[in-house]
């Protein structure tokens, strides 16, 4: 059964490019690469504009952060939804590590913070209320 997502046309395209030997490889990266552009565009547009010359080193920066972390990311993902293939979730994934942009460090916190509280329930530190 042939489905229609990014990474499926992105291997037909690259297929036609590179031959259906690297195709397998080279569609789901370039659908990262794509993905991690637009969200980091958007994240872009959130910073002043003084910081906006760094721009390209600022692209880089994210896209190589979505290459990187974005398959591995699918992976869990996919464990946690009891899903074998995972290659439909790379597009919104990279989307979303380049949306986060600079934000980072926030949004580490925040999940610190809230694997604490879920913890701390728990173990019964809510003030014994259960």
């Amino acid at each position: 059964m042939n489905q229609l997502d990014p990474v499926n046309v992105a291997i037909a395209l690259a297929s036609v490019l590179f031959g259906p030997a690297l195709a397998g490889v080279v569609g789901p990266y370039a659908v990262i690469l794509i993905a991690s552009t637009v969200g980091a565009a958007w994240a872009l547009g959130r910073r002043d504009q003084s910081a906006r010359l760094g721009a390209a080193w600022y692209f880089l920066r994210l896209n190589a952060t979505a290459v990187l972390i974005t398959a591995g990311l699918a992976n869990l993902a996919g464990r946690w939804m009891g899903s074998d293939d995972t290659t439909w979730m790379l597009a919104p994934i990279a989307l979303l590590v380049g949306g986060v942009g600079d934000d980072w460090p926030r949004l580490g916190r925040w999940v610190f913070s809230r694997m604490g509280r879920v913890l701390e329930r728990r173990a019964g530190g809510d003030g014994g209320a259960t």
